[in-house]
């Protein structure tokens, strides 16, 4: 798992990267509606870096040997402390968003009158609209008596124009892909940046056709709820977040006809990006046999000694192939040769479905190995090829099969 979230990291920079300098640098010339639908490429560059690769998997002749005692014991891999963090983490943020659902929806007092999905909340400090699956619109208990009738249907509005835009599932995509990579800082400047173009995207579709006086109103709207606006961290995205205060405003005062061509640019960039990590999957050239690195677990536990072997004093040994796939996984487990025939095949095989390998990656993808080869010779006592030592016992030697 760490390996596939390390090899995620570049793509995912980079087009935060750019997401982000387009943001602070170009919303207004590239048009607030475009910008916003250009957060589409973060998922679809992520899922195009991830396609199966199967038709691309790399065969190999690697032979390994190892040896089984009586002694079972499982290697594992130096990434599990790290894995234990991120999974930290993840439950972290998980718990975050939980809490927060279930003190927003435990403080639901009563449905708005004349509406299917508008309630009113103790919780809401501003309007907000509330969950991923069914989501509906919560608005502050004193709602009606901080707004005037005008405001509130232009609030009302702003957040109808979220379901419209299906917000409440982009919001579920940008928060799941914040707990697989909450590690990177990208991902949270990322994630305001993304907040701030879905603001102003709403924004502008509803003050498309208003008059002056309304967008007047709309603007002493925004300044109330920044002003009621909690200052705790909030997961769902509210009518009235201060980060996006100062830009929204000038959006409503100053009206900037967004360019053509500069928009034609950026989708053309995004374009040959999206391109670019699409084409990074295709088939390459197959790597010589001689460059191919030796398949080595990262995982390996030993098959369990069978007692009918141990009583009866058998020693023997079991050849397999199997194949690696994207994941580090065992698939494919084929029994080749066993001696004596039968005794150690199950055991052997249980044991080989839990190893874990280190995937290959090539051009930034990772391969599926086919055609890999093992040997376990199952010892009762030690020979010339096996000393008492531990290290001994765990040596690796290749050789041709």
């Amino acid at each position: 798992m760490i390996e596939w979230l390390i090899e995620q990291q570049i793509v995912l920079s980079v087009t935060l990267l750019l997401l982000i300098a387009l943001e602070h640098l170009s919303t207004a010339k590239i048009g607030v509606r475009l910008m916003y639908r250009l957060w589409a490429i973060l998922p679809i560059v992520l899922v195009l870096n991830n396609l199966p690769s199967s038709f691309t998997s790399i065969a190999t002749n690697s032979f390994t040997r190892y040896v089984v005692g009586l002694t079972p014991n499982v290697v594992v891999a130096d990434s599990l402390p790290l894995l234990l963090l991120w999974w930290a983490g993840v439950a972290a943020i998980f718990a975050v968003i939980g809490t927060q659902a279930i003190r927003l929806g435990r403080s639901v007092t009563h449905k708005a009158p004349d509406s299917n999905n508008v309630y009113y909340a103790k919780a809401a400090t501003t309007p907000m609209l509330f969950g991923f699956v069914r989501p509906i619109i919560l608005l502050p208990t004193q709602f009606a008596s901080i707004y005037c009738p005008a405001q509130q249907r232009l609030i009302l509005e702003h957040e109808h124009t979220h379901y419209q835009h299906y917000d409440h599932l982009w919001n579920a995509v940008a928060l799941i892909t914040a707990m697989f990579f909450w590690f990177n800082p990208l991902v949270w400047c990322g994630i305001r940046s993304f907040r701030i173009n879905q603001e102003l995207a709403c924004d502008s579709r509803v003050l498309q056709d208003k008059t002056n006086n309304e967008k007047l109103l709309y603007a002493k709207a925004l300044m109330k709820c920044a002003e009621h606006a909690s200052t705790h961290l909030n997961t769902y995205p509210t009518f009235g977040e201060k980060s996006t205060m100062i830009k929204r405003l000038n959006l409503i005062k100053h009206s900037t006809p967004r360019s053509k061509v500069f928009a034609l640019a950026t989708i053309m960039i995004a374009a040959a990006l999206t391109a670019n990590v699409a084409l990074a999957n295709l088939p390459t050239a197959s790597d010589k046999s001689d460059t191919i690195n030796t398949a080595e677990p990262v995982v390996r536990v030993n098959p369990v000694y069978p007692a009918e072997a141990v009583q009866s004093d058998t020693e023997g040994l079991v050849v397999m192939q199997f194949d690696i796939t994207e994941t580090g996984t065992t698939d494919n487990i084929k029994v080749l040769e066993s001696v004596p025939k039968g005794i150690f095949d199950e055991s052997a095989v249980q044991a080989m479905t839990k190893w874990r390998y280190k995937p290959r990656v090539q051009g930034g993808q990772a391969q599926r190995q086919t055609g890999i080869m093992v040997q376990l010779d199952f010892k009762l006592s030690e020979d010339d090829s096996a000393s008492s030592t531990p290290s001994a016992m765990e040596k690796i030697r290749v050789a041709a099969w």
